[in-house]
C-alpha cells in the first residue's frame, strides 16, 4: 500500500503556480491599486501586510477610509474593522469625499442644482460600493471569526482576495488586556497566516511611541511604532504619516500636509512616499 503524504501534490503546486502568473500577466502592479499614483509606485501597488503609524489626528483612519472605498468602488472587496470613529462617520465622511461637500453643507441642505446632482451620484455611488464594503465594530472579535468573514465575503462577490482594513492595532480585542504586546503579536502571526492562505491584504493602523519631552520623532524609522513587538517581522510595509500642522488645533488655518515615510519594507525602497494634502472639510487626501 502506498504510504500518505503530508504534501501537496507535485501537480496540485505546479497548477497553483501557473494559475497564479496567469493572474499576474499585463498587471502595471502587482498589488492591488490605491488610488495615489506615487503610493502605487512606491510600493507596487498594495499587497501584503501594510502597518501605517502616525500621531493621533494625522488623519490615518481618513486615509484608509479613502483607499479602501475608492478599491469597493472597484468591485474589490473590503472588510473594515473599525474601532475608532463608528459605522456612520465612515459612511459620512466617504459621501463629503465623493460628493465634494462638507458636513454642513449636507445637513443644512443649501446646494445649487450642479450640487444636488453631485450629491445625488454621489449617494448612488456609495449604494453601489456597498455591494463590496462590509463595516464590523464587533470588539468580541477573534482571528476565526475574521477567517470566517473573509471566506464569506469572497464567496458572496465570487472573489479569491480580500481587503482587511483594521483601525487600529491597538484597540483589536486581546484575551488578557494586561499582555497588550504578546496580543499584538499574536494578531500579526494570524494577519500572517490569513494573508498567505486566504489571498488577504491589510491595511493596519497603529500608534506612535513619544519620544524625549513628550514629542513624536521628526524623523520617523521602525522604532517610531508603539510596541512595536512583531510589527518589524510581520509587516510587508511599514509606513509613517507625520502632519506638517497641528493636529490638536481643529481651527489651524495651515494647509493640513503630512508626509508619507515608507520606513520599511520587505521589496521596496524606503524613503519619503509624497506629501498628502488633506481637503479638509470633505475628508480627502491629495497627493503632491
Amino acid at each position: 500500500s502506498k504510504a500518505f503524504s503530508p504534501f501537496s501534490p507535485p501537480e496540485k503546486e505546479h497548477r497553483l503556480l501557473l494559475r497564479s502568473l496567469e493572474r499576474e500577466k499585463g498587471k502595471s502592479l502587482l498589488g492591488m491599486p490605491t488610488g495615489f499614483e506615487k503610493l502605487d509606485q512606491a510600493l507596487n501597488g498594495l499587497r501584503g501586510i501594510n502597518i501605517m503609524g502616525g500621531p493621533p489626528k494625522a488623519g490615518k483612519s481618513c486615509f484608509f477610509m479613502q483607499i479602501s472605498t475608492e478599491m469597493a468602488k472597484n468591485r474589490i472587496p473590503v472588510i473594515y474593522y473599525d474601532f475608532e470613529n463608528g459605522r456612520q462617520k465612515i459612511y459620512s465622511r466617504t459621501l463629503c469625499r465623493l460628493s465634494r461637500l462638507s458636513e454642513k453643507e449636507i445637513r443644512h441642505d443649501t446646494m445649487d442644482p450642479k450640487k444636488r446632482m453631485g450629491f445625488k451620484e454621489a449617494k448612488d455611488s456609495i449604494l453601489e460600493l456597498l455591494s463590496f464594503f462590509r463595516v464590523v465594530t464587533d470588539r468580541k472579535l477573534g482571528p476565526d471569526i475574521m477567517r470566517r468573514k473573509i471566506d464569506f465575503l469572497q464567496h458572496e462577490t465570487g472573489t479569491d482576495y480580500t481587503l482587511v482594513v483594521v483601525d487600529s492595532l491597538h484597540k483589536l480585542p486581546f484575551k488578557n488586556l494586561s499582555e497588550r504586546r504578546t496580543g499584538i503579536d499574536e494578531w500579526l502571526r494570524n494577519m500572517e497566516s490569513m494573508r498567505d492562505e486566504q489571498n488577504v491584504t491589510f491595511l493596519v493602523t497603529s500608534e506612535l511611541s513619544r519620544g524625549e519631552g513628550g514629542h513624536y520623532d521628526r524623523t520617523p524609522d521602525m522604532a517610531s511604532f508603539k510596541e512595536s513587538g512583531d510589527i518589524e517581522y510581520s509587516a510587508d510595509n511599514a509606513l509613517i504619516l507625520m502632519p506638517d500642522w497641528d493636529p490638536l488645533d481643529p481651527i489651524s488655518e495651515k494647509e493640513r500636509k503630512s508626509a508619507l515615510f515608507l520606513v520599511a519594507s520587505r521589496e521596496n525602497s524606503p524613503g519619503k512616499v509624497a506629501d498628502y494634502i488633506l481637503e479638509y472639510p470633505l475628508w480627502g487626501f491629495r497627493e503632491s
